[in-house]
């Protein structure tokens, strides 16, 4: 039995054909933009540098976008393209594109946030690097054409909703990353994918609730306690708890130490300041 042609297939094949080869490692270097953990890095050094009530509402948006990936991947059950047109090692599931929509709602985070440039310029730039972000899962032969314009899609529709539901409150945020968090729980029956990012969630959320008012860091000492003692701490676990095959409870707990570590550093560098 012959399977049914996937839509867009066609133009995925023509788009990996004209790109020449010389331009895959760059391709290589952009997909790594869009990864969601970038994101959570960067809110989170927002959080710790910048702006405290900005990080930790976006860090909890961005907590419930990878909660919504992990459950329309896990419902849809798509598979991947070929192996044989993968450049790069890939797993899971293909459908929507979980680059595509991270990096709309990452993207779009920062567009709407950030305060450099006009509003204007930002989106056009945000836009570019989601697009560019996009072409390279179908250049580099991880996902089908489909899987990343829904994943635009999607972010888009995502980010709508939770500026207007959360109205930049981290508390909301925070119980916005909860909801999907425990939709990607279920749906997923219980993966690792899905304990992970509820894990995330619950350490994120039960951790805004407990602080008290966040300190600003002004003394070097402190900001370099946070960038060299703090963050490789919180980056290795982060790993542990994410990439490597581990029990589904080290699974959650790692993900939940990670986020209520990262809200909670500012207080803690202070302290031993």
């Amino acid at each position: 039995m012959t399977a049914t042609p996937v839509v867009g297939h066609e133009i995925g094949e023509f788009i990996r054909q004209v790109v020449p080869p010389w331009l895959i490692p760059v391709f290589v270097l952009i997909t790594r933009i869009g990864n969601p953990a970038f994101f959570l890095a960067l809110f989170v050094l927002d959080y710790w540098f910048a702006d405290h009530e900005r990080g930790s509402h976006a860090i909890g948006l961005a907590i419930a976008g990878i909660a919504l990936v992990t459950a329309l991947k896990t419902f849809f059950d798509a598979p991947r393209p070929s192996e044989m047109t993968a450049v790069i090692p890939i797993s899971g599931y293909s459908f929507p594109s979980g680059h595509a929509t991270g990096s709309t709602i990452g993207y779009g985070i920062l567009a709407y946030d950030l305060e450099v440039g006009s509003r204007r310029s930002r989106y056009a730039v945000a836009a570019v690097l989601v697009a560019l972000i996009a072409l390279s899962r179908v250049v580099l032969g991880v996902h089908f054409v489909r899987d990343v314009v829904a994943g635009v899609i999607i972010g888009v529709l995502f980010l709508a909703a939770a500026f207007s539901l959360t109205e930049h409150d981290p508390r909301e945020g925070f119980v916005l990353a909860l909801a999907f968090g425990a939709l990607a729980f279920v749906v997923s029956g219980a993966s690792h994918d899905g304990v992970a990012v509820l894990g995330a969630a619950v350490g994120g959320a039960l951790t805004w609730e407990a602080l008290g008012p966040v300190p600003r860091l002004d003394s070097l000492r402190s900001k370099l306690l946070l960038l060299v003692g703090i963050l490789p701490v919180l980056l290795g676990v982060g790993y542990a708890g994410t990439e490597l095959d581990v029990p589904l409870a080290f699974a959650f707990v790692a993900n939940a130490a990670v986020m209520a570590g990262a809200l909670a550093a500012p207080v803690a560098a202070e302290r031993l300041d």
